[in-house]
């Protein structure tokens, strides 16, 4: 094999080893959370952010939820013991459901990225995602929606 196919090989297979481990990251932690709405709040239990199989647990580092009173769903990302956010899937740009992918919330219709705390990380988009004020206690965490 010449130098020149060898290097191409290389580069094909890198760039696909890439693009399997995106596409695999962004299977993992789309799940919906179990979630109670109370007029303008909606609470979750925060036992929801840990993911139990068999006899092993691990934390989800976001959940999802679905309400009747939005048209797009919630992405609830816990940043740390303390701070939680909670963003609006909707992009900015177009009105297109977000797709989560791991720390990043993905625009399929024209490529806008946003990060955890709804900043637009890439363009087309240009404006932030709407955000919502977070609470919690020692049980759950309340989204307000207004």
């Amino acid at each position: 094999m010449e130098r020149i196919e060898f290097v191409k090989k290389c580069g094909q297979l890198c760039l696909g080893g890439l693009m399997v481990g995106s596409l695999l990251e962004s299977c993992v932690g789309n799940y919906y959370a179990t979630a109670q709405v109370d007029n303008t709040i909606i609470s979750i239990k925060k036992t929801e952010f840990i993911e139990v199989k068999k006899e092993n647990s691990k934390p989800r580092k976001s959940v999802l939820i679905r309400t009747e009173k939005l048209n797009f769903p919630i992405t609830v990302y816990k940043l740390n013991e303390a701070t939680y956010s909670a963003v609006l899937m909707e992009c900015t740009h177009n009105s297109c459901e977000l797709n989560p992918q791991g720390d990043y919330l993905v625009c399929p219709c024209h490529g806008s990225e946003f990060n955890k705390l709804g900043h637009v990380q890439n363009p087309p988009a240009e404006i932030d995602l709407k955000t919502f004020k977070v609470t919690f206690d020692n049980e759950n965490i309340y989204v307000h929606l207004s």
